[in-house]
């Protein structure tokens, strides 16, 4: 079993739109200290979207850095919407993985939606980061 030996969390409740179908940073972790030259790393995140018209699914992602831009961590799996277009769903995701030679590391949660002809709103997010 591993030990925890850095941790960040980071929560938003401030409103972030997302433009039809443009992948859009939610939320991030800031930088968290790697102690070791070798490490994993485990993110978990969550956020509540209320989809914009027409949306048929969303595809959460972990990327490093603040931007969408940054690497993607494992795959970006599309889910279902489970509501009309219009509800409000909570979406999670959780990934891992190995790093070296960093003093320190950074992650953000991204949502798309796909198909969306009207803007969707996620009014609050959370991001953990452990660094093991």
């Amino acid at each position: 079993m591993s030990d925890i030996r850095e941790a960040q969390i980071n929560f938003s409740a401030t409103d972030v739109t997302l433009v039809t179908t443009a992948e859009t940073v939610i939320v991030s972790s800031g930088p968290v200290v790697a102690p070791f030259q070798t490490h994993r790393v485990v993110i978990l995140a969550w956020g509540q979207l209320v989809t914009g018209a027409a949306t048929t699914t969303v595809t959460p992602r972990i990327r490093r850095g603040t931007a969408t831009s940054g690497s993607l961590v494992w795959e970006a799996n599309a889910v279902e919407v489970k509501a009309a277009a219009g509800s409000r769903e909570p979406f999670f995701i959780m990934v891992s993985e190995a790093r070296a030679g960093e003093e320190s590391v950074e992650y953000s949660l991204t949502l798309a939606q796909a198909s969306a002809t009207g803007n969707g709103t996620v009014s609050q997010a959370a991001i953990l980061v452990l660094v093991l």
